[in-house]
């Protein structure tokens, strides 16, 4: 595979994606609010370990963990291969008094920062769009000693939502690739520890159960709960639809 024009397609489908993204927000959002505590252990991870910190956030996108981070992270870097999502994300920064944050268009396989120049790299559904032994180790070159890397990404072991991937193929990119447990032995070489939360093995369920899932309704609760369980059981947590992986270099 060429990288290029896999770069190439990857930009051209975000791009067109940051510019109307309405459709496929009307049919997945609801499966994204029901596994939300699992993207909140994410956010608490990357707060816990940004302040005073510098900090990359990797592949940014038009909802920017960014913003939230830079009020206690000494500086915030959000790159996107997007330049549609850069330019919204700045136009955003605009309304902000932020000196410690910025927005550029970087590739997340070349990237152009120093050696050993960050200390807490997080994203959010970005690593399985990439090839990743090329993004590890450009991640092993930026960070330095100590630092870590927060990813919260999606699996591919799961049948049900395979088959639901397979019929939807309007709502991806060509190249991306949910993770395996391979991958993920793959993202942990060269690092120091790994740590991998799985969720969203049973809480996708949310979705059929109730409208609109919420956080303190005694059904998500219980969901949730169940959901926390049954993935920290091995073997079975490969079949949950996320994870949360933190790389301490």
């Amino acid at each position: 595979m060429d990288a290029a024009q896999r770069i190439g397609r990857e930009r051209d489908f975000h791009n067109q994606r940051f510019e109307d993204d309405s459709v496929r927000e009307q049919r997945v959002r609801k499966f994204y609010d029901a596994i939300s505590y699992g993207f909140e252990l994410y956010r608490r991870r990357v707060r816990e370990e940004s302040a005073d910190r510098v900090v990359l956030e990797y592949g940014c996108g038009a909802e920017s963990l960014a913003f939230e981070i830079a009020a206690t992270a000494r500086q915030v870097t959000g790159i996107d291969i997007s330049d549609v999502a850069i330019h919204q994300a700045q136009n955003q920064l605009a309304q902000y008094d932020l000196c410690n944050l910025k927005f550029v268009v970087d590739n997340a396989e070349d990237m152009r920062l120093a050696d050993q120049s960050i200390d807490v790299v997080a994203g959010s559904g970005i690593v399985h769009h990439l090839d990743i032994q090329r993004a590890m180790q450009e991640l092993r070159r930026v960070l330095r000693p100590g630092g870590i890397a927060i990813f919260a990404e999606p699996m591919g072991h799961n049948p049900v939502v395979n088959w639901y991937r397979n019929r939807t193929p309007e709502l991806r990119t060509p190249d991306e690739h949910p993770l395996l447990a391979s991958d993920l032995r793959v993202m942990a070489r060269g690092f120091k520890s790994a740590k991998v939360t799985y969720f969203g093995l049973v809480a996708p369920l949310l979705a059929f159960l109730t409208p609109e899932p919420k956080a303190e309704a005694r059904l998500t609760r219980v969901v949730w709960w169940l959901d926390r369980m049954l993935c920290r059981i091995p073997l079975l947590h490969r079949y949950a639809w996320f994870c949360c992986v933190e790389l301490r270099a």
